[in-house]
């Protein structure tokens, strides 16, 4: 896989926050920290309208905090858009099975298994 120029990718989120107009900069720090890319912000009455890009795997956390940040009147509203290469190292987890990168292992167990 390596050899080949296999490139890890994430699913993003295309996402809209209205938050109130003294909220704006809390919120774009927590965009911020979460790795989001505002991408559009319209200017309303008495709020903000913030559309841009998030990675999925944090989608979660911008829900449990924009309450926190925008005093409770801030909406979000998300969807999955497209998938894209992983920003910094990709993720990994410990393997379940035998490593097919280790062929003498692989095999006998895969030979043994049928």
């Amino acid at each position: 896989m390596r050899r080949a120029g296999t490139v890890v990718c994430e699913p993003v989120h295309r996402f809209e926050v209205e938050v109130p107009d003294d909220a704006l900069s809390a919120v774009l720090a927590l965009l911020s920290r979460i790795q989001a890319v505002p991408l559009e912000t319209q200017v309303g009455r008495a709020a903000y309208l913030l559309s841009g890009l998030v990675p999925a795997a944090r989608v979660h956390e911008l829900r449990q905090q924009l309450p926190g940040v925008s005093r409770g009147e801030g909406v979000l509203v998300d969807a999955f858009d497209h998938h894209e290469p992983v920003r910094g190292p990709a993720p990994e987890r410990a393997r379940t099975d035998h490593n097919p990168l280790d062929r003498k292992g692989y095999l006998l167990h895969t030979v043994r298994r049928q």
